[in-house]
């Protein structure tokens, strides 16, 4: 008699159980008609624009063709010492980027000693992003005075 009570105890519990998972399956694999919000992917982004003029510390005369790297980008000044770097995905707040001036020419616009130097944003103020994951452009003026190499 106590084994045709367990035997019909597990059977119920089997069936209540096995009902329980179909239930779940069905419940995990039917759509929901609950809209689901807009996700986005991406990650946050800024434009970091640095721009000035490169002279010679003893003539104050702009320096042409001197090599500036900052994060990737590469230009040379012009003929007024102008240059303008960029970084088009920096991460939105303060930054420090490290740039490099070189002169690569030789004697070709007199000699002048390399500078390494830091450019730091602090507080940047954006324009033209999106409201999204774009922040916008930030822009500060760096100018130099190289050396003359002896």
């Amino acid at each position: 008699m106590m084994k045709t009570i367990q035997i019909k105890f597990l059977k119920t519990y089997n069936l209540m159980l096995a009902g329980l998972l179909a239930l779940l399956g069905f419940a995990s694999a039917c759509e929901s008609i609950i809209p689901e919000p807009i996700v986005e992917y991406g990650t946050p982004s800024a434009k970091f624009i640095v721009n000035g003029k490169i002279e010679s510390e003893d003539s104050n005369t702009p320096i042409e063709n001197i090599r500036v790297v900052m994060q990737g980008d590469t230009v040379m000044s012009d003929s007024e010492g102008k240059y303008q770097v960029t970084d088009k995905w920096g991460f939105p707040g303060d930054q420090t980027y490290k740039i490099e001036f070189r002169d690569i020419d030789g004697n070709l616009n007199g000699a002048y000693e390399d500078l390494d130097t830091n450019v730091e944003f602090k507080n940047p103020q954006y324009t033209g992003g999106d409201g999204k994951w774009y922040s916008g452009e930030t822009a500060t003026e760096f100018n130099i005075k190289l050396t003359s190499k002896k």
